[in-house]
């Protein structure tokens, strides 16, 4: 197993972990080095902070452990939406690394048609974009089976 796919995996589990829950299906870890300083699912569907994707929660985790610094990389199962691009970037992260592409689940599970590849290259601080493949379609189907059950 790759590091990129142990780390993969720890999104895995989180994302699982927020759908059960009832929250969006989405998980990410910071890494720094050979280690993962913090992991977080999406904790934004109850409404309480509309901004606690996965992403912006593992970022949160790791700061307030004294634990983020330049450099590090995002992992994540999903394509980062415009919010938790630019909180990677101003948060000093080096890369993002993701698992299913917006292609893949489609605009519904975004709140802009913001293209985060063409974002990334507008951001002062540089930022690199990974696609790591989601090659069983777990995420997808993770994603498309939250978004069915709650546009019904």
């Amino acid at each position: 197993m790759s590091d990129h796919d142990r780390w993969m995996a720890l999104c895995l589990g989180a994302a699982d972990d927020a759908h059960r829950a009832g929250d969006f299906p989405n998980g990410a870890c910071v890494v720094i080095g050979q280690q993962a300083v913090a992991v977080s699912g999406s904790r934004a569907e109850d409404g309480s902070d509309p901004t606690a994707h996965a992403e912006v929660a593992a970022l949160r985790e790791a700061a307030a452990s004294g634990r983020v610094s330049p450099g590090a990389t995002l992992f994540t199962t999903l394509e980062p939406c415009a919010m938790c691009l630019h909180t990677a970037a101003v948060a000093g992260v080096g890369e993002i690394i993701y698992a299913c592409s917006r292609s893949d689940v489609g605009d519904a599970a975004y709140v802009s048609k913001l293209d985060a590849t063409e974002l990334a290259s507008q951001l002062l601080h540089p930022l690199t974009l990974t696609h790591h493949g989601d090659p069983d379609g777990r995420v997808a189907r993770l994603v498309k089976s939250f978004l069915a059950r709650n546009t019904n």
